[in-house]
């Protein structure tokens, strides 16, 4: 009856590792619980069932490994086949081509499920019909592969060495892995070797491997244990606040997320229920984030009216909390500056459109000066005409500069005169844009000959209005 009871924990051992994805270790553990069951003799029904039903899951996955393997394992054939067809010159091209065939070859073997007989027989009589053109090089490969062999040997030993080090006490489970996967590759990048040494190497290597695989099966199961006892703890979180139910969920969520990894299987299932555990704590957040987004919707709608409120708008807004760092927060906030922006242009241009039509007001009765600056408007009302042809051409070189718009080369004195001037004015301060904007319209408009304008002024003046559209933002 113990054997019995061995038998069954061995079973169920080797379950576990088929869910884990450690394939091998399985069939490994069904294999031996074969040849024991095989040397009882009479078992019981129970631990006969429970045999047929783990060796089906062997055979399914030696299935499904054939299934992977077999083609490349042809397709491997292939190559050696042409290679015969058609040898390399070089004894050590082909060589070495049979050479990274073997590998490929024993790398399947490691993998998966091993070749069956007849495809092994066919692949060793190929390679050594392959091996004939190259007979010289072969001994240099042998000794490679010899060298690979005892590489492979020192392998197992620093593995070996590494369980009885760290049996005590073992390291971390990243530590471990990340060490478990180091020697892999090393191991990996040892082959081939000879194949009476294959077997005997892969076993020894599985076997060294096993206390260290064992160890991070027991780490994960540890974790897997803390990770469950802390979804329990969310489960029994009941405070009436809900705010305080999410901070203590934040700080056991933090505890889950140090207590290290459960495997990659559990994983995601038991992140899964940590969250589940803990929707019934955002409900309440959640329908306020729903309303927030409806409100959201609404506010964008709005602004597609040319008559909307955008005051109003930015008051609705500033009463979102929940959706801040949402995307339908960011476009609306991106809506509402477009529609501003939109809004500026048009009064730019409307403003733009009014100063650059100042000399259709000369010597105006109209008191509506829409958004002409006031001085502005008296001069219009009551112009000078001093006729001062210099000063007009002074005023237009000069608005031209402020309005980074280069005028002609005729005017190159008149520009490098007036550019030091503005240089001075800039460091003393006496005047800001706006005021000397203005001061340049007043003087452009008081030193017209008379309302009647001329050919040479209304060249100058469309000069002007070129510099007036780029100074929308300026003008006074």
């Amino acid at each position: 009856m113990e054997t019995h009871k061995i038998l069954f924990e061995s079973l169920d051992k080797a379950e576990k590792h088929f869910e884990a994805g450690e394939i091998r270790l399985a069939q490994k553990l069904v294999n031996e619980v074969s040849r024991t069951m095989k040397a009882e003799g009479k078992v019981s029904n129970k631990l006969r069932h429970r045999f047929n039903f783990m060796s089906a899951q062997s055979r399914y996955f030696n299935d499904i490994s054939s299934f992977a393997t077999n083609p490349k394992r042809n397709e491997i054939i292939k190559e050696i086949e042409a290679l015969i067809a058609e040898p390399h010159e070089n004894p050590k091209k082909q060589a070495n081509e049979i050479h990274g065939l073997q590998t490929k070859w024993q790398l399947l073997d490691q993998t998966s499920k091993p070749a069956g007989r007849e495809q092994w027989i066919t692949f060793k009589k190929l390679t050594d019909k392959a091996w004939e053109p190259c007979a010289q090089y072969y001994e240099e490969l042998k000794n490679i592969k010899i060298s690979n062999a005892q590489e492979r040997e020192k392998i197992i030993q620093t593995l070996i060495q590494y369980s009885n080090d760290n049996s005590d006490k073992w390291p971390g489970l990243i530590e471990m892995s990340k060490f478990l996967s180091k020697t892999f590759q090393t191991w990996q990048s040892y082959a081939p070797v000879l194949d009476e040494d294959f077997s005997k190497l892969k076993t020894a290597y599985q076997d060294a491997r096993k206390p260290i695989n064992n160890a991070i099966n027991d780490q994960e199961n540890k974790n897997h244990k803390i990770k469950e006892s802390l979804i329990e703890k969310v489960k029994l979180i009941n405070d009436e606040d809900t705010q305080a139910c999410i901070q203590k969920f934040k700080k056991i969520k933090r505890d889950y997320q140090d207590a290290g990894p459960a495997g990659k299987k559990n994983e995601p299932i038991l992140w899964k229920k940590l969250n589940q555990a803990a929707d019934r704590f955002f409900e309440a957040d959640k329908a306020i984030i729903n309303n927030e987004l409806e409100v959201i919707k609404d506010l964008t709608a709005e602004l597609q009216s040319e008559d909307c409120s955008i005051k109003d708008i930015k008051n609705s807004v500033s009463e979102l909390n929940k959706t801040r760092k949402s995307p339908e927060f960011s476009n609306l906030q991106k809506a509402i500056k477009a529609y501003e922006n939109k809004k500026i242009d048009k009064i730019n241009a409307d403003k733009i459109k009014v100063y650059q039509d100042l000399l259709t007001l000369l010597e105006t009765a109209d008191e509506n000066h829409l958004s002409i600056h006031n001085e502005i408007f008296k001069a219009l009302k009551k112009p000078l005409y001093t006729g001062n042809k210099d000063k007009l051409q002074e005023c237009t070189v000069k608005l031209e500069l402020i309005a980074k718009i280069e005028p002609p080369d005729t005017e190159k004195i008149i520009k490098q005169k007036l550019a030091l001037q503005m240089l001075q004015e800039k460091f003393s301060g006496i005047k800001n844009t706006n005021d000397e904007i203005k001061d340049l319209l007043i003087a452009f408009i008081n030193n017209l000959k008379s309302k009647k304008i001329s050919a040479a002024e209304t060249k100058l003046w469309k000069r002007m209005c070129e510099a007036i559209q780029k100074l929308a933002n300026q003008l006074p």
